[in-house]
């Protein structure tokens, strides 16, 4: 018998689309107990907390796989001589996510699952699962994840906006969006590098035009670890100006940010989803786990930047806000849009354009992106 630990980056295992709203608590799993009854064999996990798994069975019903969001194996590997369970291996993977996956030496089916709460002397949580002997199906073998090491530093992909045939907003002095979000990044990228905990890249970095699809994948490509899209919009009112920081929703937070997230979204990112090595069971399970986890990363995210932002630059009034913006929709990737002020405004203009508020402006991202990197190693 053998149990194995790995920590994975999750764009090995599929492409989904992404955050959990709670992952202030973990799934600490304290011990793990592999016993044979008369016709079936019982698995219990001695949970720390209340258990909140997804379950599924994969690999022609030869691997039964448990997902949850910040899962911690504590106990030791257990006894595994003539069970239907052969080996465990246990994934973490870089949003938070873990995976337990019970390999069996036959098919098998699940019988039941239940949750028994503390009680007398047993002062933790048990997740019983019970299995029998089943009959293998046509479901496709899940690839085998590469092993990663962690890197030495956080890759942080700058998505300079618009760019080329695509100018973005003009401001009143005929400057254009595309140059000054490019002028930004470039000192933003500047800024991060010279701390040396990041590795940075910009997804473009001259004039040139880039499908909203091919910004994130090359972010993707390099296996960021956050994404951040530079824009400088423009309004009907001349008097509106201030920064404002964007999530991925698909409900609009106000009818502005759905308006500017229609005009922004040039491209669909929707197609091309690696799920094609996952069981249709098990890429569902994933997409929802990796969609809520990293939703909930890039809410933290913004929530860090603004804080540290607040005290150098005008904030816009209710300054974060939520759009289906396409350009964030990265699967396992954090990602926010931010709307560096309005080139619409006079004075807004005349700040981005200026070179010592860019680097005020880059000195607040640089703040809370090490915040928030600090608050979610």
């Amino acid at each position: 018998m053998k149990i194995s630990f790995k920590a994975l980056n999750a764009c090995h295992v599929l492409a989904v689309f992404l955050v959990f709203c709670s992952p202030a608590w973990s799934n600490n799993i304290l011990g793990i107990r592999v016993g044979n009854h008369e016709t079936y064999t019982r698995i219990v996990l001695d949970t720390q907390q209340k258990p909140n798994f997804k379950m599924a069975l994969a690999n022609k019903n030869y691997e039964l796989r448990l997902f949850a969001p910040h899962l911690a194996f504590k106990g030791k590997p257990p006894v595994l001589s003539k069970t239907l369970v052969k080996n465990i291996t246990f994934n973490t993977f870089r949003t938070g996510l873990g995976e337990f996956i019970f390999q069996t030496t036959k098919p098998i089916k699940i019988i039941k699952s239940f949750i028994i709460s503390p009680s007398g002397n047993v002062p933790h949580y048990r997740y019983v699962i019970d299995i029998q002997q089943g009959t293998s199906c046509a479901l496709q073998r899940p690839a085998t994840p590469k092993l990663v090491a962690a890197p030495t530093k956080k890759i942080i992909m700058i998505d300079p906006g618009h760019g080329g045939k695509d100018p973005g907003a003009t401001g009143r002095k005929g400057i254009l969006e595309k140059n000054v979000t490019l002028s930004v990044a470039q000192v933003l990228k500047e800024v991060l590098e010279r701390t040396n905990r990041y590795e940075v890249h910009l997804t473009r970095s001259g004039d040139c035009f880039l499908s909203l699809v091919k910004r994130v994948a090359r972010a993707r490509d390099l296996k960021a670890d956050f994404f951040i899209s530079l824009h400088a919009d423009s309004h009907p009112r001349p008097d509106t100006r201030g920064l404002s920081v964007y999530m991925l929703s698909r409900v609009a937070s106000d009818s502005e940010a759905e308006k500017l997230a229609i005009k922004e979204n040039k491209a669909d990112l929707m197609g091309g989803l690696a799920l094609d090595t996952e069981s249709p069971e098990v890429a569902n399970i994933l997409i929802d786990l990796m969609k809520r986890e990293t939703m909930n990363l890039s809410r933290k995210a913004a929530n860090a930047l603004v804080s540290k932002l607040r005290k150098r630059v005008l904030l816009l009034r209710n300054s974060i806000r939520s759009a289906d913006f396409a350009v964030l929709r990265t699967p396992d990737l954090p990602a926010v849009l931010i709307e560096m002020g309005y080139i619409s405004n006079k004075q807004d203009e005349k700040l981005l354009t200026d070179p010592d508020h860019q680097i005020k402006l880059c000195e607040g991202f640089r703040e809370g992106i090490d915040y928030y990197f600090n608050e979610h190693k």
